[in-house]
Parts: C-alpha cells; structure tokens; sequence
C-alpha cells in the first residue's frame, strides 16, 4: 500500500500504513525477543566458560612444568656437587702429574 496525500483545510498530511497490534502479536513478540536474548546471553556465557576453562588447564600445565625444571635443577645441582666429581670415574682415572714446571712469557703456563 503506497502512503496516500490527504488535503485537511490546506494542510498536506501523508498518511501511512495505519497498522494495529493485537494482544497475541505483542506477547509472541516479547517471547520472541526474551529467546533471542537468552540465546545471545548464552553464547556469550559459554565462550566465557571456556575461556576459564582453557585458563586454568593451562595453569597446571604450568605448574607441572615448574615442579619439573625445579627436579632437574635439583639433579643438576648434585651432579655438579665435589663429592659428586670426585667420584665419577673421569675423575677416579686421572692421575696426578710427579712434578710441575712453571714458565714465564709466551702461551706456555705450565711444562714439565
């Protein structure tokens, strides 16, 4: 339906489309709008929850993590601990030299 001109005492007015609502028309509309709204709360919610989700997998990861370097800089430590070096075979197959030499100059520091 196209807007029509009424002429009212020289005064030009547009009429549009003269639509009336019902009672079941607003109330199906407001279900409607409630739905989509709950749907969109949801989906917002849901990624959120994910969110958190992913979060927190990833901070006992984390924590995993963390509690391993700490064991092998624990191994580490006593690996490189004296008494751990002195008694490695490298170490038990040296032999000690029977008499050292010191030289002044050159690149040389110690002869035999």
């Amino acid at each position: 339906m196209s807007p029509q001109l009424v002429l009212d005492k020289g005064q030009i007015k547009k009429k549009l489309l003269n639509v009336q609502f019902g009672p079941y028309f607003l109330v199906v509309s407001l279900v409607v709008f409630v739905c989509l709204l709950t749907t969109v709360t949801l989906m917002f919610s849901t990624s959120e929850v994910t969110k958190g989700y992913q979060l927190s997998k990833l901070d006992a990861e984390q924590q995993e993590l963390v509690k391993q370097r700490e064991i092998k800089d624990m191994q580490l430590s006593q690996v490189r601990a004296l008494a751990q070096i002195k008694s490695s075979n490298k170490a038990l197959a040296m032999v000690a030299p029977r008499k050292v030499a010191y030289v002044l100059g050159g690149n040389v520091v110690v002869s035999r």
